[in-house]
């Protein structure tokens, strides 16, 4: 069962490391949209097929 978005926002308010995960994560897709000038769609296409592809 996924998370809900509320669900979601509290794992990020209520871990330091979450947080600071999340805002590298954010930043990352900020700077390639503005740098790219690519639509939300490809960002988030993007970050789909980078899952688990880190390992």
């Amino acid at each position: 069962m996924p998370f809900s978005d509320d669900q979601y926002f509290q794992a990020i308010s209520s871990n330091e490391l979450v947080q600071e995960s999340f805002d590298k994560i954010k930043g990352a897709c900020q700077a390639l949209q503005e740098g790219s000038g690519c639509p939300d769609e490809d960002v988030d296409d993007f970050l789909k097929f980078i899952v688990g592809k880190w390992k």
